[in-house]
């Protein structure tokens, strides 16, 4: 650690060339690896909260200065909007996840495709916190594409999901991601929440301000029902009418539903297509491709994978499960693995940058990217204009697949 704003700037100066704080070049080309790993272990855990906030800003100014912007992926959805276009894949994180985030790049760039969302899914981690680290893995594995980060807020309190935060809270929440270089948020709804009057209400404030911060919005209902009919539609239509989002987030199993159906609840809500939500990395693998989807969120669960791993240090995990079965109360009922799943973000952030090398995870991290490249394929069909899935030139006469986007105005009839 750093022990003086002096030895900091010493550091920095060798790595960066700085003007008025912001990085304008590099005196050896790019930044050392080890330096970027230095300056990111500082930005979180070092004591001194002046030295952490001048290098979260140094960071998110190196990755900018080289091409690694925050971005929105309203762009990227312009581009899948067109035929032969794939999907985004959404990517949730938690801890303080460095390491993790180099994982993925380094995964996802063999696997041939950056278009990658990383999403913040640690409540206790602050945004800027967040945005510094995801900088600095892009500087470490000279990530070739945009940062797409998005903000996750929690329901609403007049929400019936539980752990609902109030309007005022939200809001200054989402402010807050704004101003951290955040582009992209989630926000989340029950169905009983869109029947409610003033749920809606509190939905259609948050909607603007995202608006107004100039943030593209993923609108996530939580677990709707076959039984869910015209009248959530219509709610969700009332709801969203001011400031559509820019994606209707289903969870995963409504890739089964009939494809009617999938295109009512897009309409509904405005949006200019569809996500998909929450299965993991095997079963998102097992659903069929009924309908297109322009982004699918995938959860791969990182701790248990990682932690359960025959390759990982023995004791770091008997350290940690005994950590885990410390600090929560109902852990004595509960295998290892449940354990590990409930709490996969406070063990991701309890390992801290130990969390492992990559080098020493040979077995973990090509599975990992087997498991990003088979979603590659499954969620990108086409691999560019002009070709077929599989790369040969289409026959004369056929036509190409449909857009992605169902571009019909919001119907009148529900």
């Amino acid at each position: 650690m750093f022990r003086s704003l002096d030895e900091m700037k010493a550091a920095l100066d060798e790595q960066f060339v700085l003007d008025r704080g912001q990085v304008i070049g590099f005196p050896a080309g790019k930044p050392g690896p080890g330096a970027v790993d230095a300056f990111a272990r500082n930005a979180v855990f070092n004591p001194d909260p002046t030295l952490r906030t001048h290098l979260r800003r140094c960071l998110r100014s190196a990755a900018a200065h080289r091409g690694m912007r925050s971005a929105s992926i309203a762009d990227s959805v312009e581009r899948l909007s067109r035929p032969w276009g794939g999907a985004l894949l959404a990517v949730r994180l938690g801890g303080h996840c460095y390491d993790l985030m180099r994982l993925v790049m380094r995964a996802a760039r063999c696997a041939g495709s950056a278009g990658l969302v990383f999403e913040q899914g640690w409540l206790g981690q602050s945004p800027w916190e967040f945005s510094a680290l995801l900088s600095a893995a892009a500087l470490r594995e000279e990530w070739p594409a945009p940062l797409y980060m998005r903000c996750c807020l929690p329901p609403l309190a007049s929400d019936l999901l539980p752990g609902g935060l109030d309007l005022d809270s939200l809001e200054e929440r989402l402010t807050v991601a704004a101003g951290a270089d955040f582009h992209n948020l989630t926000l989340r709804i029950s169905p009983a929440g869109l029947l409610r009057e003033r749920s809606r209400g509190e939905l259609r404030r948050l909607l603007r301000q995202a608006r107004q911060e100039g943030m593209a919005v993923n609108l996530r209902v939580e677990d709707p029902g076959v039984e869910d009919g015209d009248e959530l539609m219509r709610a969700l239509a009332i709801a969203t009418e001011e400031a559509p989002p820019l994606l209707l987030a289903l969870p995963s199993r409504a890739q089964l539903w009939p494809t009617a159906r999938q295109r009512n609840w897009v309409l509904a809500s405005g949006a200019r297509g569809l996500s998909m939500s929450g299965a993991t990395a095997e079963e998102q693998s097992a659903l069929p491709p009924r309908t297109p989807v322009l982004e699918c969120r995938v959860d791969f669960q990182w701790a248990r994978r990682i932690v359960m791993s025959d390759e990982y240090n023995r004791f770091k995990r008997r350290e940690l499960l005994a950590w885990l079965r410390s600090a929560a109360s109902s852990s004595a009922s509960v295998d290892d693995a449940t354990l590990l799943q409930r709490h996969e973000f406070q063990a991701l952030g309890h390992l801290d940058f130990h969390l492992w090398d990559l080098e020493e995870l040979p077995r973990f991290r090509e599975e990992t990217l087997a498991q990003l490249e088979h979603l590659h394929q499954a969620l990108q069909p086409g691999t560019a204009p002009g070709t077929t899935p599989h790369g040969e030139s289409p026959s004369p006469g056929t036509p190409p697949p449909a857009p992605t986007l169902w571009e019909e105005d919001r119907p009148g009839l529900l």
